[in-house]
């Protein structure tokens, strides 16, 4: 009896470790899978099947000074066009629930940020920032060569940042919290003697742990937790992602200029020759950090 016993329970050892080595060693598959890639001479389509039921339908397009992203939705066969966003020259508009906005026109600006609060309560559109990081992630396409490559990024990263998302940091100088959770790579750029250099006039701060009680404000990503690198090619403190920190973090992810995009879609650099893609840090440091 003894040895039946015990040979059960070695049995039983033997099969839970066994369960636990092909939980610990079998891949997680992601959210969002890219299930379709089409490049062609001036345009891209992309589509991203997510765990959610939703096949997320992205097309990029940049040709003769002209730029358009347009992200459309699909589940049960009832497709959904949540955004639209079109730039030449100085001309910035966004299409949202059918309705188009002149993003430099400021008279519209608490309709367009009802809008988008609407945008955001739809459940089928939770997981576009989830979609638009596999795209990052998997197909490198970089955002500094590509205003619509660009948008999908800022866009992205910006929600990824919303207050639906809890924020275990509080953005204060004078907090200094542990280095768990905070993307490894972040720490290749900054410090007193970084492993690789910034671009495009991208800044290296020389104190972390001062970086870090910021949020590493103008690194682009959802705060400290996550750098896209293929925004700017690098996780480097840039004028444009700290425009974007600057309206939402300071004025609240409420206001009406976080919610309507300001230093996502308007109010950039994205024009200026010197500084492409809203890449360069040309006043960030002197602002933030003691650099």
């Amino acid at each position: 009896m003894f040895l039946s016993d015990t040979f059960c329970v070695a049995m039983k050892i033997i099969f839970f470790a066994t369960l636990l080595k092909l939980l610990v060693s079998s891949p997680v598959s992601p959210a969002c899978q890219i299930v379709s890639n089409v490049k062609k001479e001036d345009d891209r389509g992309i589509e991203v099947e997510c765990e959610d039921g939703v096949m997320f339908s992205i097309k990029l397009l940049d040709k003769d000074g002209y730029s358009s992203l347009d992200v459309a939705g699909e589940r049960a066969g009832q497709t959904t066009r949540f955004l639209t966003v079109t730039h030449h020259a100085l001309s910035t508009n966004l299409t949202l629930g059918g309705k188009k906005f002149d993003l430099q026109d400021t008279g519209s600006v608490e309709e367009e940020a009802v809008a988008e609060e609407s945008l955001l309560g739809n459940p089928d559109f939770a997981l576009f920032p989830t979609a638009a990081r596999q795209i990052h992630d998997e197909l490198e396409l970089p955002g500094w060569t590509s205003p619509s490559v660009m948008f999908l990024y800022k866009l992205a990263m910006s929600l990824s940042d919303h207050p639906s998302l809890a924020n275990p940091f509080p953005d204060h100088p004078s907090l200094r919290r542990s280095r768990r959770g905070i993307d490894s790579d972040i720490f290749d750029y900054h410090g007193r003697n970084p492993r690789k250099s910034c671009r495009f006039g991208g800044m290296s701060v020389r104190d972390i742990d001062e970086l870090l009680a910021y949020n590493c404000r103008g690194v682009c990503g959802p705060k400290c937790k996550s750098c896209w690198q293929w925004v700017c090619g690098d996780c480097c403190v840039h004028t444009g992602c700290r425009i974007h920190d600057e309206y939402c973090r300071d004025q609240g992810y409420t206001s009406d200029a976080c919610l309507t995009g300001r230093g996502v879609l308007w109010d950039t650099l994205i024009d200026n020759p010197d500084y492409p893609r809203d890449c360069g840090a040309h006043y960030v440091m002197s602002i933030i950090y003691n650099d």
